[in-house]
């Protein structure tokens, strides 16, 4: 759902960071749009042909309603469209406030395939989208083959052996330093998750007897750091659920096993506290401490102890058994929340508060109004569960920025009040007054004369 400050009738503008060739034109559709959809993928395209080279930032602008023409879609799916591309580093949205609110929209181009494949988490999401087989396919519309033949000579020639340079090739020239900062692209922004849910070194010392290769903590680290804090896990119960997603041939972790071996295991844990059973406790999550403007109520304070003790998984399934003892989990909304949780815009407790905020009024949580949600809080600076609750707090009270500029926005219309006459009141009673001798004469007169039958000459 999109934010009540981003309309058809808000402008926007578009810039390039990068350049865009062929190549990664077929990057996006191999390896990104399994990832975004295909609305977003065409998002991208159609704002690459209205760059900008040389903005004006009052004249170049546009209504989003010519994006909306054009995509064919309504505004919750082209702001949808709009934040895939922002998580996954395609381009950057700033916005602005003259005469009226406009966004500026920075495109980035695709990251060169072998870096997609070997980024952490963009590798594993599209392997996760795809399966083993498809990934494969896909991955190998990129492969290269460099000549690697030992019993070959290379007679390549170097560029002093062809080309002389006049002058001193140790002193630029003014004209190349100011064309060399001109041309300059801004590296290409990648998702990025915290690693400081796990204590690695008591990792490795807990797998220290496992076939385990020594990169693989190092090199898949983002991933399990994302599935731990996501579960709420300690190291210890990190460690035996890792034990059992280790290949004992290869000595690698299987990412996909391990995320179904931390699923059951966290199923199993809810299982025992159903049953009344004790079952081993989270760390608390750290966060951030801020005071609140105002002091927290009871109920507040219980949901900001909640949201600080529990994993996301564990909140989430405490939240939906609270509206309905038969509520569960659906698949659907573990998905979005570890993309949210992957994402690292909050730590853990402020999620939380995230969660108990959506199903107040919800029976599930849907993923557009999720990213909705958290993307109007990263606007309004939330950066803890209780700077969360305030936000909620203020929203209710309509105290927040978005509302007040609705409200300025809102032009407001007098009220007509039409006077009411003295004989609609339910208590008017009518004057009476008493005739004077020549009136009731007259009133008499005026009787007869209408009481009187008319004869056939006046007829």
């Amino acid at each position: 759902m999109h934010p009540v400050e981003f309309t058809p009738q808000s402008d926007y503008l578009v810039t390039r960071a990068q350049l865009l060739s062929d190549l990664d034109r077929q990057t996006l559709v191999y390896l990104y749009q399994p990832l975004i959809g295909p609305v977003a993928s065409a998002l991208y395209e159609t704002l690459w042909t209205q760059v900008k080279v040389h903005p004006q930032y009052t004249r170049d602008r546009a209504p989003h309603s010519k994006l909306l023409q054009t995509l064919g879609c309504d505004l919750d799916a082209l702001y949808d469209a709009r934040v895939h591309l922002e998580a996954v580093g395609l381009m950057k949205t700033y916005t602005q406030v003259d005469q009226s609110r406009h966004y500026i929209y920075e495109m980035y181009s695709p990251l060169r395939p072998a870096d997609f494949i070997a980024d952490d988490l963009l590798g594993t999401a599209l392997y996760d989208a795809v399966g083993p087989a498809e990934f494969a396919e896909r991955s190998a519309q990129f492969t290269v083959t460099p000549v690697r033949r030992q019993d070959m000579k290379d007679l390549t020639r170097g560029f002093m052996d062809v080309y002389h340079v006049a002058g001193n090739v140790l002193q630029t020239p003014e004209g190349l330093t100011e064309a060399r900062e001109q041309t300059r692209t801004k590296a290409t922004p990648l998702p990025r998750i915290s690693n400081d849910v796990v204590d690695w070194e008591l990792l490795a010392r807990l797998l220290s007897k496992q076939n385990l290769r020594a990169e693989e903590l190092s090199s898949k680290r983002s991933q399990i750091a994302q599935i731990a804090g996501f579960y709420g896990m300690t190291t210890s119960e990190l460690a035996r659920t890792l034990a059992r997603a280790i290949d004992g041939l290869t000595g690698t972790i299987d990412l996909r096993r391990l995320q179904a071996e931390a699923d059951t295991e966290f199923a199993h844990q809810s299982a025992l506290k159903k049953q009344g059973t004790a079952a081993t406790v989270s760390e608390p999550a750290t966060t951030r401490a801020s005071a609140p403007a105002t002091p927290l109520s009871a109920e507040e304070t219980d949901l900001l102890n909640r949201a600080k003790r529990m994993s996301v998984a564990e909140f989430l399934e405490a939240e939906k058994t609270s509206h309905s003892a038969n509520a569960f989990v659906a698949p659907n909304e573990t998905r979005a929340l570890r993309q949210l949780t992957g994402r690292n815009v909050f730590d853990i407790p402020t999620i939380n508060i995230l969660v108990a905020y959506v199903l107040e009024g919800r029976t599930s949580i849907n993923q557009s109004f999720l990213d909705a949600i958290a993307n109007s809080w990263i606007q309004a600076g939330v950066n803890s569960p209780e700077s969360a609750l305030a936000q909620i707090r203020d929203y209710k009270a309509g105290r927040t920025s978005n509302q007040k500029k609705q409200q300025r926005n809102t032009p407001r219309r007098g009220r007509r009040v039409e006077k009411q006459p003295d004989w609609a009141d339910k208590n008017y009673k009518a004057p009476t007054r008493v005739l004077s001798p020549a009136e009731q004469k007259q009133l008499n007169a005026r009787i007869a004369a209408l009481s009187k039958p008319k004869d056939d000459s006046q007829k």
